[in-house]
């Protein structure tokens, strides 16, 4: 048994050979949990994986080593010196009793394989190298698979937003109940107000703390998890708790708003044109979200009391809540007067600009702060569309 010791990331490595039937039944919970690490992808079904994969277990079959595959254990407080001294067999048996605690981090498609192989020879003895990461907590070993992953099969944007901040999306499900939030697997869309993706939430969540409309998401995301800073992320109780109020603040809007329905429209269509297309747009999400976060937290780099900042909040809160309520009791009229979505739509397709996503963001964020600066006597957002 072979170890090295991870400094930066407080992680220890061990190098293992073992048979197969001893590998399944270590592996054989977090397998059937999808690898045990939120987020991880399932077996992959493409056409061409499946070929790829036929040929791996003709390969097992014939006796071809396979490259090592890599699994993780959460040790929690326990010392990795006790570790140190543990020979061989008695570090397998550990793994054994602990099974709950494994994930596995890169093998997905090798595992798969190696049980179709077993299916028709007994694959009992077959030898595999296996890779055992120990670390102290489920972020490090996100970091382990998410640059195990790098050079394979691309994991798009969404898939890293989820997987990062899986423990960030868990709280927000838990916390913001009258939302639903849409996951990659999930497979579905918005066909309601108040229905969302998981990476569009979670964009939410980085543009509310930096308290700015624009943001690289890949650039943002790659320091969270290059520099391993996910407990700092996702032990913030307050920011987070201020975000899921501003995300159930949208998803209110986003339900009385959602009231209007119209008739088809003739001829083409507006991009605004039901309550519900409002905030179908990201820009208008962020642009709403940013301007919360401004009144909660101020500006950034502002040296305004805390505590005035706080009863400011407090104040437009419970007055945008009654705005609320009041717009919950509009008629059809009432609620096409107040959107004024016409305006809105003309406002955002005779205007040319290079590059109109950030546009947007910048618009719905002046739009919604100026909604928040008149929410005592608004009457209608026609101002709100007018301020920028």
């Amino acid at each position: 048994m072979n170890y090295l010791f991870d400094l930066r990331g407080d992680c220890m490595s061990l190098m293992l050979t073992l048979n197969y039937a001893c590998y399944k039944e270590i592996i054989d919970g977090a397998y059937k949990n999808r690898g045990g690490i939120e987020g991880q992808r399932d077996v992959l079904k493409a056409s061409t994986a499946i070929r790829i994969r036929k040929r791996m277990i003709d390969d097992i079959k014939q006796g071809a080593v396979l490259p090592p595959v890599v699994i993780g254990a959460v040790i929690g407080n326990k010392d990795y010196s006790g570790f140190k001294r543990m020979d061989s067999d008695k570090f397998i048996n550990w793994l054994k009793v602990n099974s709950d605690s494994i994930s596995l981090i890169d093998g997905m498609q090798r595992t798969t394989a190696m049980i179709s192989a077993d299916k028709d020879d007994d694959l009992s003895n077959y030898k595999l190298r296996v890779e055992i990461w120990l670390a102290k907590s489920i972020n490090h070993l996100i970091y382990r698979m998410l640059i195990l992953n790098s050079g394979q099969v691309p994991w798009d944007i969404k898939r890293q937003l989820e997987t990062v901040l899986g423990s960030i999306l868990k709280k927000i499900k838990n916390d913001v109940k009258n939302i639903t939030i849409f996951t990659q697997d999930d497979n579905q869309r918005r066909r309601e107000p108040s229905q969302y993706q998981a990476s569009d939430i979670l964009e939410l969540y980085l543009v509310f703390g930096s308290r700015k409309e624009k943001i690289d998401i890949k650039e943002r995301l790659s320091d969270e998890f290059v520099r391993l800073d996910f407990i700092e992320l996702t032990s913030d109780d307050v920011t987070s708790d201020l975000f899921n109020q501003s995300l159930f603040l949208l998803g209110e809007l986003d339900s009385c708003f959602g009231k209007l329905k119209q008739e088809k429209a003739d001829g083409d269509k507006p991009r605004f044109y039901n309550g519900k297309d409002l905030f179908a747009s990201q820009p208008a999400r962020v642009g709403f979200i940013t301007a919360t976060s401004l009144f909660m937290l101020g500006r950034p780099g502002s040296s305004a009391d805390k505590d005035y900042i706080r009863k400011k909040w407090d104040k437009k809160y419970a007055l945008l809540n009654n705005l609320i309520k009041e717009i919950n009791k509009f008629d059809k009229e009432s609620m096409l007067d107040f959107l004024a979505l016409q305006t809105l739509s003309e406002k955002l397709t005779k205007k040319k600009v290079p590059r109109v996503g950030d546009y947007e963001r910048e618009f719905f964020r002046t739009a919604f702060y100026t909604m928040y600066e008149d929410v005592e006597d608004l009457k209608s957002l026609e101002v709100c569309w007018n301020a920028f």
